[in-house]
């Protein structure tokens, strides 16, 4: 009884402390996975050294108590397989419980408690820790392990023969981080591609061939000592890419476990199943939660838009200098996300002239993004999208850029942007996307504001062609005389250039490392293609369109750019606009903190009065840009009180 007071005062602080009211019900077909590693038996072995994600046997009889009571059915992998087959239904309340590493407590401790309660679960083994001798020690991490906490080959047999276990694959030897940066930031090994000092960074072919051959390994390895080939693959650290799926189903494992925490629908791809981490800290009231779909996590997405420009410096201590002081402010900040610039813009024109990470087709001006995208997500715990431009990559007067009707050039006043008609063009910038996912740590992309073309654009020869296939004049200035023409002319170039992202999208997640967040993409909108409607066809942007293409629609709002008489009821007018077409749920609104007419900073005071503003309009997601970490700006102590969501949540999903 005291563990249900104690959630029930729990959950009546939450509606006190004004936080939406967590739904207490499962839906029908769903199942929640959860991941154990490595337990203990202090009455055994008082003096055994516990490490991460450990949990003691005591705690683990506490949560199999708490599933018997409280009616979850453990199930297992076959059980889910068959009922999305069409089979027999799974049970109301269904976990699956997997265990990681093939510790021996499995066989010793867990083995034992599983037939006690009739819970079917799933074992992981790594491979190579099963080769090492007798005797031997097992690497773990920067340390090595008596090769007698881990299972044996016999017991794996023993466990495989019964009923209630299936043993799947922890991959062979990817169970490890590599240097993933000349700084030496360690990442997965299964998804990085591995920089050396000497040689730089592993090769896409040298990458590929390692995951398959790994995978091959572990196939071989099943088939020798258990006569059969693994269909699971548990990924180490719950760190996979979409190619690493691919490879691994080539070599039979079709499921495969993440460390995504969130239920699983019935309905949904087995490819990768989300699982959520269990260690001796989750408390009941906290398994409880996780078990019942009660998790609550932020409800208003809190962004920060940030230059690497202002990180990087010449002189690599002021850099690092520069770095922890932008760590250190989104840490204390309270903010949920970061749009991080990955390419290098130091004068300001918003072309991309070199990147900050390695690539293919651009100079390098410094490999950056991945050491501040990782310090970012594990020191800070925010969420990193990638600010990528989609058309302005200047590579030089050799390639096809968009030109205007009206003189056959490029329009000086614009952005410099690659045609997207052009495929060459677009062939080299899903390269320097794919480069981005491969060679970077990151969980979305946010879409930079050139992706537009005007009532002029884009004239090259290859994009009248793409005109005339969507049965539109080639002739630019007839269609201009004609309003049909053009309404149809601005929704082609318009739905176009969304295909083109969502290409690039695809290029950017192929290699990217999926692992606790969710990849999200979000575009920016130019406001007044909301506040004046017309205004579509000079730009080739939609709203509607772009809440149909991304998760986000990020909206520049930004009133002194867009020379707002009156700021305040600008803000709100758009609001008002904004959210008569899209969900809150998906708009983000983007405040300036620069006024670029006169380069002054808006101050923060007026900032904190925006967010205000735009929370009484319903406007749920707001960011700005840029951040200016290095002077304080905005200044902390007076736009965090508006603007950080620390209490503000919602349930999940």
């Amino acid at each position: 009884m005291k563990f249900w007071r104690v959630f029930l005062v729990n959950a009546a602080l939450l509606v006190m402390l004004g936080l939406q009211q967590a739904h207490a019900e499962r839906t029908p077909g769903d199942y929640v996975v959860i991941s154990y590693h490595d337990i203990v038996d202090t009455t055994v072995t008082p003096d055994l050294p516990i490490y991460s994600q450990t949990i003691t046997r005591a705690r683990l009889i506490e949560h199999f108590n708490l599933l018997s009571a409280g009616g979850y059915q453990p199930v297992s992998l076959q059980q889910i397989i068959d009922a999305k087959a069409g089979g027999q239904p799974l049970p109301d309340k269904a976990v699956l419980l997997t265990f990681d590493d093939g510790y021996r407590s499995f066989y010793d401790i867990v083995f034992p408690l599983l037939k006690l309660y009739g819970f079917p679960a799933v074992q992981a083994v790594v491979g190579s820790w099963l080769d090492v001798p007798e005797g031997g020690r097992v690497p773990y991490g920067n340390i090595t392990l008596p090769r007698e906490r881990f299972l044996t080959w016999e017991q794996v047999q023993i466990l495989d023969e019964s009923p209630l276990v299936e043993i799947a694959s922890h991959t062979y030897n990817l169970h490890y981080g590599v240097k993933g940066n000349p700084m030496g930031n360690e990442q997965a090994a299964a998804v990085t591609s591995i920089w050396n000092p000497e040689t730089g960074y592993e090769s896409e072919a040298a990458y590929v061939e390692r995951i398959r051959n790994d995978m091959a390994r572990t196939q071989q390895q099943f088939q020798t000592h258990m006569g059969r080939s693994p269909r699971m693959m548990v990924w180490p650290y719950g760190a996979s890419s979409q190619a690493t799926l691919d490879i691994a189903a080539e070599y039979g494992m079709i499921y495969t476990f993440s460390l995504l925490s969130a239920p699983n629908q019935l309905h949904s791809s087995m490819r990768s199943i989300n699982r959520y981490l269990i260690d001796q800290e989750t408390g009941l009231q906290t398994i409880e939660e996780i078990l019942s779909d009660r998790v609550w996590e932020p409800e208003d997405l809190r962004i920060v838009h940030v230059d690497i420009d202002y990180v990087y410096d010449d002189d690599p201590i002021q850099q690092e200098q520069n770095l922890d002081r932008l760590i250190e402010r989104i840490y204390n900040y309270g903010v949920t996300t970061v749009y991080l610039q990955a390419f290098a813009d130091p004068d300001g024109d918003g072309v991309a002239d070199e990147l900050y990470f390695p690539n293919r087709h651009l100079p390098v001006r410094a490999d950056l993004f991945n050491r501040v995208a990782w310090q970012l997500k594990k020191r800070a715990g925010v969420k990193v999208y990638a600010w990528m431009p989609v058309l302005s990559f200047d590579l030089g007067d050799d390639y096809r850029y968009v030109i205007d009707s009206q003189t056959g050039l490029e329009a000086p006043d614009r952005y410099r942007r690659l045609s997207p008609y052009v495929e060459d063009n677009r062939r080299i910038i899903r390269e320097i996307y794919q480069d981005l996912g491969r060679l970077t740590k990151f969980d979305g992309v946010i879409f930079h504001d050139d992706a537009f073309l005007n009532d002029f654009e884009d004239a090259n020869p290859e994009a009248l062609a793409a005109y005339a296939q969507a049965s539109l004049p080639r002739d630019i200035t007839a269609i201009k005389n004609d309003a049909s023409l053009m309404a149809a002319w601005t929704q082609h170039k318009t739905q176009f250039l969304t295909d083109f992202t969502r290409e690039l999208e695809q290029a950017a997640n192929y290699y990217r490392q999926a692992d606790n967040k969710e990849f999200t993409t979000a575009r920016n909108l130019y406001a007044r293609t909301v506040m004046n409607p017309e205004s579509q066809q000079w730009f080739s942007q939609d709203i509607q369109n772009f809440a149909s293409g991304y998760d986000f629609v990020a909206v520049m709002a930004m009133p002194y750019m867009e020379e707002a008489e009156n700021p305040d009821e600008w803000l709100r007018e758009l609001a008002r606009r904004s959210l008569a077409q899209v969900s809150s749920k998906q708009l983000v609104f983007e405040l300036q903190t620069q006024d670029w007419r006169t380069q002054t900073p808006v101050s923060s005071e007026e900032l904190a009065r925006w967010v205000r503003l735009l929370r009484e309009e319903g406007i749920q997601h707001i960011g700005y840009y840029p951040d200016d970490f290095l002077q304080n700006h905005p200044n902390l102590s007076v736009l965090r009180p508006a603007f950080s969501n620390g209490r503000r949540f919602r349930a999940t999903p």
